[in-house]
């Protein structure tokens, strides 16, 4: 009975090792996922939050920049470090104080980000035809057309683009995060096996 006991403990004890190297990966896979889901289903409270996020990190990023400055104002371009930290708060400042303008300006900077990339990749995969050269050229033409109706629905496009854009992310993020989680579970299986 005893030999039994220890046979199964043996057993068990590597799975439950070995699941916390894929599990909690899927874990937080699944919770991303979610997320985005939730993101996704309030696209405009999402847009918004996106904004305030970028704007509160802008401030940090110009606080940080700031003491880095002093630290190598003796060894390193202080003043390029000082003006760099002060524009950051200040462009920071302006966006948590006016977060609607804010949102505009960072919609209308995504619209000309995807007309131009889809643009570029467009023209760049009809002069080049290399292999695969025709799913480029849709991407860039999607690209391109999905630039060209958010700039057309502005302002109301600013509620919703920067919303859709993150929420697509975060879903796509834990989407991943959990196939490469089973994409270990698997690997480690084999490895178990053999």
């Amino acid at each position: 009975m005893a030999i039994t006991g220890s046979s199964i403990d043996s057993r068990t004890t590597p799975q439950r090792n070995t699941s916390g190297l894929w599990g909690g990966p899927f874990v937080m896979g699944l919770l991303l996922s979610l997320l985005g889901v939730v993101a996704l289903g309030a696209v405009v409270a999402t847009s918004v939050a996106s904004v305030i996020f970028f704007g509160s990190m802008l401030v940090v990023a110009g606080i940080f920049e700031i003491i880095h400055a002093f630290r190598v104002r003796k060894t390193g371009p202080f003043l390029m470090f000082l003006l760099g930290g002060i524009l950051s708060i200040v462009v920071g400042a302006m966006v948590l104080a006016r977060p609607g303008a804010g949102l505009m300006a960072m919609t209308l900077l995504l619209a000309g980000y995807f007309f131009a990339s889809g643009l570029f990749r467009g023209i760049t995969s009809l002069v080049d035809r290399y292999a695969g050269w025709g799913w480029d050229f849709a991407y860039g033409l999607v690209s391109v057309v999905l630039g060209i109706i958010i700039s057309a629905q502005m302002p109301t496009s600013s509620l919703w683009a920067l919303g859709i854009v993150v929420g697509v992310e975060i879903l796509v993020r834990g989407i991943s995060i959990m196939a490469g989680a089973l994409t270990l579970r698997g690997a480690m299986r084999q490895v178990a096996h053999s």
